[in-house]
């Protein structure tokens, strides 16, 4: 999801994570636009997977936490969201 408020971010992030083998579901906005960092987040029993997602794109294990306030029906398939920030 795009929280940076850069036009195509979620677009090329999508891009990034195909071209490292990650299967991407979908890609939007995020509801907000100003979001400091980016962040991984995990559904329950996927925190490993997102903390080699965390690793592969250099950020640090800090912004790895599981989802929370998002409803499973949002999710869809989504094991991992990735939500850009500035």
């Amino acid at each position: 999801l795009n929280g940076s408020g850069r036009s195509g971010g979620a677009r090329r992030a999508a891009t990034r994570l195909e071209t490292k083998n990650y299967r991407v579901v979908s890609f939007n906005n995020a509801p907000h636009s100003d979001y400091k960092r980016t962040l991984v987040l995990y559904r329950s029993g996927f925190k490993g997977e997102a903390e080699r997602l965390a690793r592969d794109l250099g950020l640090g294990w800090k912004r790895v936490a599981p989802v929370d306030g998002m409803k499973r029906r949002e999710l869809g398939e989504a094991r991992i969201v990735l939500i850009l920030g500035g």
